[in-house]
C-alpha cells in the first residue's frame, strides 16, 4: 500500500514542481504568459495537484505509522481533500 501512496506522491510532486517552474517563466518571460497553469489549468488543475500531494502525504505518513490499510486510505483521502481545500482557499485571487 505504501508504494501506491508514494507513486502518488512523486507525481504530485513532480506536478507541483512544474506548476511552479510554468508560474514562474510565464511572469519573467514576455510573450510567455500562455504557459501560465492558471490560465489554461486554473482552479481545477491546482486542486488536482494539491489532492495527489495531499494524498500522497497523508496515506504515506498513515502507512508508515502502522495504521491498517483501510484507516492510511482514509487518512489519505481526507489529507488530500483538505490540501485541495487549501489550495483554494489559499490559491491566487483570493482574500486569503
Amino acid at each position: 500500500m505504501t508504494t501506491v501512496f508514494a507513486v502518488v506522491l512523486a507525481i504530485g510532486l513532480i506536478l507541483l514542481v512544474a506548476w511552479i517552474v510554468l508560474v514562474a517563466v510565464s511572469a519573467m518571460v514576455d510573450g510567455a504568459a500562455r504557459v501560465d497553469p492558471d490560465r489554461w489549468a486554473g482552479v481545477p488543475g491546482r486542486v488536482i495537484v494539491a489532492y495527489l500531494v495531499g494524498f500522497g502525504m497523508a496515506g504515506m505518513s498513515a502507512a508508515f505509522g502502522g495504521w491498517s490499510d483501510l484507516a492510511a486510505i482514509a487518512a489519505a483521502v481526507v489529507g488530500g481533500l483538505a490540501l485541495a481545500g487549501i489550495a483554494v482557499w489559499l490559491g491566487p485571487g483570493t482574500d486569503g
